[in-house]
């Protein structure tokens, strides 16, 4: 009941299904600098379904029952003791009220946060004010300044790292939790290739500098989807290096794309994330800039769609809406991305309609591959057709060739 609870949170952007509480039951601390006993995710009474697992999986965090997978909050003075909820409002410590509607983070007087604010705080605050889209108390933010080491940062462990990371990026508001790392200082040991984009202009169709297209870019993603926030954080991270100012202050980036999958390989493993996912998220990076032209033939969409799975075009122009809103425009769906999905699925439409007559190879061309005719034959043909409805393999004579070869050989096998 609202007697057991010692302090209540919302966490807003983390989920459309639930509207989720962070609830912190009233244990004293062993250490207070760290929230003891089980951390619990309760729902509300409108709420339906596991929030718990909803949670892990909106941060993408570990869900296996061990120390770390928690959310691991600090008792900040959103509220204390006095502050209750009583199922419509809040009551109690006025201070504590206060700070909850300004949406200020303020450390409890008396812990180790409030009085020696260390290294791993600094790294760990900005996320948490990311999640709530919060800012710091003035005050904090100054102790928090003081406390930063880039000495001691080198001795953190990847994991912490990790999670610090992913916590900003899937947090309420990204931003938020990146500009406060930047004014406390760490920005430039955190994320070097970030930060170098401050101050660096791009062109006429970009409102913002490189860094702060970046970071709104990322904001711009609606659903805290890991892989598409951090695409989003990371899809113009190759233009700092290729940077080159023309005159009239005009500046081009030419490559940009190259240069940054090759760095996002490289923050993904100093950050220890799955490999998997840094696949992803390099791919999506690297190809970003992809454009079509109404002069693309149906041979030139059906490459792009053996290239690009339905999935990764998906995640693409999801990443193309975060670039757009990132720059300051209109988050319409261009043109010529319309013009694209219309010709895909124009594409479609006509390889469902085919038959084995409209193939590009027939009986003659298997049996220049050593195929006797009979009934295999049919089989073949018939599974190529199979291939090209459902598989995106293009109705041409060569692909579909070395798709005949490929299965003869695995029948030989």
């Amino acid at each position: 009941g609202p007697g057991e609870i010692k302090w209540m949170i919302s966490l807003p952007g983390l989920s459309d299904d639930y509207h989720l509480r962070f609830l912190r039951m009233p244990d004293a601390p062993e250490n207070p600098g760290r929230a003891s006993g089980s951390n619990e995710l309760h729902r509300s009474a409108t709420d339906s379904g596991d929030t718990t697992s909803d949670i892990a999986k909106a941060l993408d965090v570990d869900d296996h029952g061990d120390s770390d997978s928690g959310l691991d909050f600090q008792p900040f003075e959103l509220s204390v003791d006095t502050l209750r909820f009583d199922g419509e409002r809040w009551s109690g410590n006025e201070q504590a009220r206060a700070d909850y509607l300004a949406g200020i983070i303020r450390p409890l007087d008396g812990t180790d946060l409030a009085d020696h604010p260390s290294t791993a705080d600094v790294l760990r605050i900005p996320g948490i004010a990311s999640m709530l889209d919060f800012d710091l108390d003035p005050s904090f933010r100054a102790a928090l300044k003081n406390a930063w080491s880039e000495e001691q940062a080198a001795r953190l462990n990847r994991k912490f790292l990790r999670k610090c990371f992913q916590k900003i990026v899937c947090g309420a508001r990204p931003s938020t939790g990146f500009l406060i790392m930047d004014a406390l200082g760490a920005l430039d040991w955190f994320l070097p290739d970030l930060a170098k984009g401050k101050g660096l202009t791009q062109n006429r169709y970009h409102s913002h500098d490189i860094f702060y297209h970046l970071i709104y870019a990322c904001d711009a993603v609606d659903q805290p989807i890991l892989k598409l926030r951090l695409a989003a954080l990371l899809h113009d991270i190759g233009k700092s290096d290729t940077r080159r100012e023309q005159p009239g202050g005009e500046a081009t980036f030419h490559n940009h794309e190259v240069v940054g999958a090759r760095i996002t390989e490289r923050i993904m493993r100093r950050f220890g994330f799955d490999s998997n996912l840094g696949k992803r998220v390099r791919f999506l990076v690297r190809n970003h800039m992809f454009h079509y032209t109404s002069e693309w033939s149906d041979r030139a969409v059906r490459r792009f769609m053996q290239k690009v799975s339905p999935s990764q075009l998906e995640d693409l122009i999801a990443l193309r809406l975060a670039d757009r809103k990132g720059s300051g425009k209109r988050q319409a769906l261009p043109r010529a991305i319309k013009d694209l999905i219309r010709h895909i699925e124009e594409i479609k439409r006509q390889e469902r309609e085919l038959k084995v007559r409209d193939l590009q190879i027939g009986g003659n061309d298997l049996m220049e591959l050593g195929m006797k005719p009979g009934p295999e034959m049919g089989d073949l043909l018939k599974s190529l057709l199979d291939q090209v409805k459902t598989e995106g393999i293009p109705n041409e004579r060569e692909a579909l060739l070395e798709a005949a070869r490929r299965q003869l050989l695995e029948t030989i096998a």
